[in-house]
């Protein structure tokens, strides 16, 4: 409890002090003003339970001081002093709601009893305030609990009856209902918040609702028939976007899916089942999105999006060429035609996109260049992909990595050797299936000396150039050996091997199995 005292007198403000057994009133904070200027600059941090206030006092006297008081915190209960017992002060006193008047000189045990009655009133009205939140709180848990009952299914309807009477919330259970359901990518600790949106956001409509947490990420809302008419379709819509309007103030990312509408409350799940498919569209929608059910269901489900196998490999040739503008541009295509078939399985896209982003990877080491800080975790990459939660994400970020690549690239190219390396690789990469390709081959090719076309190739790569048609020769391997098809030795004379065991052993050696194992392996 606490009690600001506000006394001009510094003797009377002492004595009182010492005398009052404030311990034992059960006043566990007190702190003292000079006057009523003092007390309103102390009572904007202190917040008092209770002021026990002088009337005539300079510079702001008792009852403009109270008055203040009353206007900023009307809970707070004041009990007068003063030696002036006139009828004006007892009447402005009456006006205040006072809780006590007591006259000077202060007997002690006549101001301890006002303060007793003061510090009653306090712990009676907190006592309201407590039962009333508890009350409020149950009523919500209650609903709450029974908005999950109903997606969850085998419940007790007499149970979620008596629930719902107790919470006070009253719909017609054997009329149409719809449920949404609402993703949030970040809430944190906002749940409360949401829950303050959503009676913000539905406050004026008739329909009653009924949400709840699902997870840590996705809420419900159940909206039912006031009336045996039903719901309309175009309310349940009407109610999502007043809704989504409220969201955008507090959140940046979330999604809105509406199922179906069913025939009675009963059948919730059906409509939580509908809302939850419909939900994962919005992977390729834009963030805020809403995916509003019209009852002639949706054919989403069934369109796919195929991967062509060539695009990897246009892809890596752009890489290469270091056309990173034709990169850029097939990752734009791909999006805008993934986004036309949101039926695909979310984890395929992001696969998909890893293995651009691998790609990448490779080409960018196969340059001396890091393009992940592996230091603190083994795929960087799967991770980067794994955290998006919208099509534009992935893409977004893919592009990003791509665009750190070229100006990587760009930055060596500033020294003057990264123009000379790449022409290196693009000739490695043309003549690599070529089985008598050589050092001195390349340095013709590039009118260099080989001791010179050596130290730059290994300045800008970290490799020789052996080291480099070796390794992209088994790179190469690997790709033709997932096809059952071809032989080994076909394989071999395609990456410019003429001696099948010189490359089996070759093989081995890069990749730890003989080519016949690696192609058992991606086949099982």
């Amino acid at each position: 409890m606490k009690l600001l005292f506000v006394e001009d007198e510094k003797f009377t403000r002492e004595g009182v002090l010492k005398s009052v057994s404030w311990g034992r009133l059960g006043i566990t904070e007190l702190q003292e003003a000079v006057d009523g200027l003092d007390a309103v600059a102390i009572a904007e941090q202190f917040k008092p339970d209770i002021v026990l206030t002088d009337i005539r006092m300079p510079r702001m006297d008792g009852i403009e001081l109270a008055f203040h008081l009353r206007r900023k915190y009307p809970q707070c209960k004041i009990v007068f002093m003063s030696g002036y017992a006139d009828k004006e002060y007892l009447k402005a006193a009456i006006t205040l709601k006072a809780v006590s008047y007591v006259e000077k000189p202060i007997d002690v045990e006549e101001l301890e009893d006002a303060l007793r009655g003061a510090i009653d009133i306090v712990l009676e009205e907190q006592r309201h305030v407590a039962n009333d939140t508890v009350a409020k709180e149950n009523k919500s848990y209650m609903k709450q609990e029974a908005a999950l009952q109903l997606i969850r299914g085998g419940y007790d309807e007499d149970m979620l009856h008596s629930r719902l009477f107790a919470a006070d919330f009253t719909a017609v259970m054997q009329a149409p209902a719809a449920t949404a359901v609402i993703k949030l990518i970040s809430p944190g600790s906002q749940k409360e918040t949401l829950g303050h949106l959503i009676d913000e956001a539905l406050a004026n409509s008739e329909q009653p609702y009924l949400y709840a947490w699902k997870d840590d990420y996705h809420a419900i809302i159940h909206f039912f028939s006031q009336q045996h008419d039903g719901v309309e379709i175009s309310h349940v819509q009407h109610l999502c976007y007043e809704l989504s309007t409220a969201l955008k103030r507090e959140y940046g990312l979330f999604s809105i899916a509406a199922g179906k509408i069913v025939p009675s409350a009963y059948k919730l799940q059906e409509s939580y089942t509908s809302a939850v498919l419909r939900l994962q569209e919005s992977f390729f929608h834009k963030p805020c999105s809403l995916i509003l059910h019209d009852n002639t269901g949706s054919d989403a489900q069934s369109l796919h999006y195929v991967t062509q196998p060539e695009q990897h490999v246009r892809f890596t040739e752009a890489l290469s060429e270091e056309h990173f503008a034709d990169a850029d541009q097939m990752l734009a295509t791909i999006t805008a035609d993934i986004r036309q078939h949101p039926g695909t399985l979310i984890v395929s896209v992001k696969e998909l996109y890893y293995r651009f982003i691998l790609e990448m990877d490779k080409f960018a080491q196969s340059r001396n260049i890091t393009l992940f800080d592996t230091s603190e975790e083994n795929d960087v990459a799967w991770k980067l992909i794994l955290e998006c939660h919208y099509l534009d994400d992935i893409h977004r970020v893919t592009a990003m990595k791509l665009d750190e690549l070229r100006k990587a690239i760009q930055d060596r190219s500033s020294g003057g050797m990264s123009s000379t390396s790449s022409r290196i690789v693009r000739f490695i990469h043309l003549h690599y299936a070529d089985d008598d390709l050589s050092v001195q081959d390349v340095s013709d090719h590039m009118q260099m000396t080989a001791s010179h076309l050596i130290s730059i190739f290994k300045d800008a790569t970290g490799k020789t150039i052996k080291q480099y048609v070796t390794e992209y020769r088994m790179e190469k391997a690997k790709e033709l050996l997932r096809n059952n098809r071809l032989k080994v030795l076909d394989v071999a004379s395609q990456v410019g091997f003429k001696d099948g065991e010189h490359f089996a052993k070759i093989f081995r050696k890069s990749t730890g199995m003989t080519p016949s194992e690696y192609r058992e392996r991606c086949q099982s």
